[in-house]
C-alpha cells in the first residue's frame, strides 16, 4: 500500500504538457504518418514488398549466420587463368537462382563469343538454367541441388552434372 500511496504522490507532481507541447507532438505524429503512407503507396506502385529506409534499393536477406540483414546478391565472373574478376552483376534476389545462364551468357560475350565452361557452386543449380547453357554454347559444371522428398518442383529429379 505504501508504494501505491508513493506512487500517486509523484504522479500529483507530474507536470502536464502545455498545449503548444500537444500541438507540436500532434504534429509530429502527421508527419510520421505521412511518411510510412509514402511508403505505403510506393509499395503498392511497385509491387514490392519491403523497403529499406537507410539504402533503398537493398534487401532483407539471410546471412551465413540465419540471420537477416539489408543486403545485396552480388554476381561474379572470374576468369580460371588469372583469378581476376572480370564481369559482376548486383541483384535484389535473396539467391543465385536463376543468375547461372545470365552470367555465363554475359562472360562469353567477355571472352569472345567461342565456346566455354562453367563453374558454379549448388546455389546455381537450375534445369533451365543449365539447359539455356547447353543452348548457348556453354558447358555448366554445378553441384546438384538436394531438395527435401515433399518437393513438387519437376526439375528436382534430373540428374544434371554436365551436358
Amino acid at each position: 500500500m505504501q508504494e501505491l500511496d508513493e506512487g500517486d504522490i509523484v504522479e500529483a507532481h507530474d507536470r502536464k504538457p502545455t498545449a503548444g507541447e500537444i500541438k507540436e507532438r500532434l504534429k509530429e505524429l502527421r508527419e510520421r504518418k505521412q511518411k510510412y503512407e509514402g511508403y505505403k503507396k510506393r509499395l503498392e506502385e511497385t509491387g514490392e514488398n519491403e523497403i529499406s529506409t537507410t539504402d533503398p534499393d537493398a534487401r532483407l536477406m539471410c546471412n551465413n549466420n540465419n540471420n537477416v540483414d539489408v543486403s545485396y546478391n552480388v554476381q561474379t565472373t572470374v576468369d580460371s587463368k588469372h583469378k581476376l574478376i572480370v564481369d559482376f552483376k548486383v541483384t535484389q534476389k535473396p539467391n543465385d537462382l536463376g543468375e547461372l545462364d545470365n552470367m555465363a551468357l554475359r562472360a562469353k560475350k567477355l571472352f569472345g563469343g567461342k565456346d566455354f565452361e562453367a563453374l558454379a557452386d549448388k546455389g546455381y543449380y537450375k534445369a533451365e538454367d543449365l539447359k539455356k547453357c547447353v543452348e548457348n554454347g556453354i558447358t555448366p559444371y554445378v553441384t546438384k541441388q538436394i531438395y527435401s522428398n515433399g518437393t513438387e518442383d519437376k526439375d528436382s529429379s534430373l540428374e544434371l552434372k554436365k551436358y
